[in-house]
């Protein structure tokens, strides 16, 4: 990318678990719970971004490419951005095979290689959680931003059922989650607010707690139905849009 000014990759280090994961985060995906998790998600994720193809966008913590994939089988330009390098290399080789034009640059969230305004959208879907300064990075994406560009983050909302289930299953099976920090509705929006960014919008996503890969989908997209019209607050998954002053 012509306006990367890129910094030194020595010194960075992935959250624990992650370079080994990248099989596994696949694999669950790949589940009847874990592509109804995915729908789920991306239908609040999307409603956030919109249409809009030939924005340059940025998908911070990307993974896989999950996110950067699809950002650009809708016509935008994409660069995603990981510190993990396996990670990075399973995105590289899907988004070959699916002849999608993205970069992607292994780099630190929190010290971006990018000039300021050089993007039109941020992402930063499922990422907090294991960034040991949320603050910085969202900074960070914050300068990356053009004047009215937007953010859109997603978390694992610390006091949902699912969140909470995540929080005890960790202290007995490891996971990349068991380093994770998550956060409160209240506290990211504290976060993004500290920043000045503007017109916060929010949708949520996951009101039911799957106790593993195989439970019918169709009963889970009841429950789903129901937590989303009578419980909004037991969503596990939450995505808020925001727009840089």
């Amino acid at each position: 990318m012509s306006s990367c000014a890129m910094r030194s990759e020595a010194g960075l280090e992935a959250p624990t678990g992650f370079d080994a994961a990248a099989a596994a985060y696949e694999a669950w995906y790949a589940t009847p719970v874990g592509q109804l998790v995915d729908r789920l998600e991306k239908n609040a994720v999307f409603a956030l971004i919109g249409e809009g193809p030939e924005r340059m966008v940025l998908d911070l913590s990307c993974g896989t490419g999950n996110y950067a994939l699809t950002l650009a089988q809708r016509g935008m330009r994409v660069v995603g951005v990981d510190i993990s390098e396996p990670m990075l290399g399973a995105a590289r080789s899907k988004g070959s095979r699916a002849g999608l034009p993205v970069t992607f640059v292994r780099a630190d969230a929190r010290a971006l290689p990018f000039r300021p305004g050089a993007f039109d959208l941020v992402t930063l879907i499922l990422g907090l959680e294991f960034i040991a300064e949320p603050g910085r990075a969202l900074a960070e994406a914050h300068r990356a931003l053009k004047p009215g560009g937007r953010l859109v983050v997603a978390i694992l909302n610390r006091d949902a059922p699912w969140t909470l289930w995540r929080r005890l299953k960790r202290l007995v099976v490891r996971s990349v989650w068991r380093n994770a920090s998550f956060l409160g509705a209240h506290e990211l929006r504290g976060l993004l607010s500290a920043l000045a960014f503007a017109d916060l919008r929010c949708e949520r996503a996951v009101h039911f707690v799957p106790l593993g890969s195989r439970w019918p989908v169709g009963w889970l997209g009841r429950w789903e139905r129901v937590g989303a019209r009578w419980l909004p607050a037991s969503a596990a998954f939450l995505a808020v849009a925001a727009r840089r002053r």
